[in-house]
């Protein structure tokens, strides 16, 4: 290589920028280049020869390439699932709930042979293996994190960090959970009565909370748990017998419960009658609420502060403490609680559909999406009235007969 020194500037050997010698007699190559952010930039480099500026300069031309891509070639499996669970969360597209049960999600993920693997690394058998080692989990965990994997490795392939995408191969399937598939259930008449029996007839110790009337609230309009303590006075309508339903208690990232101003779903924001059996509930709910700092009519005023809690005193009643609470009662009724509190949504869903109340009317008062997911839901229980239906019209169509 010519180690000639040149006076003046002149255009680089390679045609990519310009080389003047400097006082010190050195090489200053001055080039162009686009950023990451896709502006046109100008940069010098220093060297005692042309050759090593013009490698150092393409060496910084690489180094801002790999920047402006969205996957860096030591990127882990993990690091690409997190980084679209960010986007989406900071674009809006997903809730702090929603962000947070993707990073418990994402934690599974990170636990398995794939999970810190890079990108580039992961190779069929390696899919194949992990895709067996999740069966563990219910088919609707499954559903997500192979979603997950799926979404990485297509924006891997998007992004030229990858040559071929495994997870589209044919035996690349979706796993099936090996635990049997349970239906939440209500409860029939007779545990209904037990329950109701055993709440009334527990007796609370001295400092422990009691969550007796959110029991009974879901029991008697159908809500969500977190819907119900999220609930204010204001969202009370005697006059007109109705719950506005507007709000629930979330659990956001790193855990934190906060009162998220929306519902689960769109079809969440809905209003729920006030029944016979209700309004009394909600009046004394309303005579025994304490003052707290979200204005909630169900405050848990014993809790201990959190480090980061935005309470000085107290804090929000979180579905697992009813549910503790849900469960032992259930124990001195003699009922499976195998499904925690949430029962008492579906016995509500029950005895509407008992009472004839029609599926559309049903779908509103949950807060269903859609009327698909009501009547799947309660499949056994419309089974149930299909076939006394059947028995009621044979019995019309006989005596019909009969008066021929």
């Amino acid at each position: 290589m010519s180690s000639r020194k040149e006076s003046g500037r002149s255009r680089s050997p390679r045609g990519k920028g310009s080389i003047r010698v400097n006082k010190a007699g050195s090489y200053e190559y001055r080039f162009s280049y686009v950023d990451e952010f896709y502006q046109l930039r100008q940069k010098s480099i220093t060297c005692k020869t042309i050759d090593e500026c013009v490698e150092r300069a393409e060496e910084f031309r690489l180094e801002i390439e790999r920047r402006g891509k969205r996957i860096q070639p030591e990127a882990t499996l993990t690091d690409i699932i997190s980084q679209k669970a960010k986007q989406d969360y900071l674009k809006n597209y997903t809730s702090e709930q929603g962000y947070g049960r993707n990073l418990e999600t994402i934690k599974i993920i990170e636990r398995s042979n794939i999970g810190k693997m890079k990108i580039g690394d992961i190779q069929p058998w390696h899919i194949d293996q992990f895709l067996s080692s999740i069966t563990c989990y219910a088919d609707k965990s499954i559903s997500k994190i192979y979603g997950m994997v799926k979404t990485a490795f297509e924006i891997a392939y998007a992004e030229k960090a990858i040559d071929v995408n495994y997870m589209n191969k044919h035996d690349a399937r979706r796993p099936k959970s090996v635990k049997p598939k349970k239906r939440v259930r209500g409860f029939t008449e007779e545990e209904q009565v037990a329950f109701l029996k055993a709440l009334e007839e527990h007796k609370v110790p001295y400092g422990r909370n009691t969550y007796k009337l959110q029991l009974l609230i879901e029991l008697y309009s159908g809500m969500r748990m977190g819907e119900i303590n999220a609930l204010r006075p204001d969202c009370i309508d005697f006059k007109n017998k109705r719950i506005y339903v507007r709000a629930t208690v979330a659990r956001g990232i790193d855990a934190r419960q906060f009162i998220q101003e929306s519902t689960k779903t769109e079809a969440g924001q809905r209003h729920v009658p006030i029944s016979a059996a209700l309004e009394p509930v909600l009046r004394q709910a309303l005579d025994e609420m304490k003052s707290n700092p979200e204005g909630l009519i169900f405050f848990d005023h014993s809790k201990k502060n959190r480090k980061g809690s935005p309470y000085k005193n107290g804090g929000l009643v979180e579905t697992s403490q009813v549910n503790g609470f849900f469960k032992r009662i259930c124990k001195k009724a003699g009922i499976d609680a195998d499904f925690g509190q949430h029962s008492l949504r579906h016995t509500f869903a029950t005895r509407c559909i008992e009472a004839g109340i029609q599926p559309v009317v049903l779908q509103r008062w949950l807060g269903h999406t859609d009327i698909h997911m009501t009547l799947d839901t309660y499949t056994d229980v419309f089974a149930k009235l299909h076939a006394e239906s059947t028995d009621k019209f044979d019995e019309l169509i006989s005596q019909i007969n009969n008066n021929i």
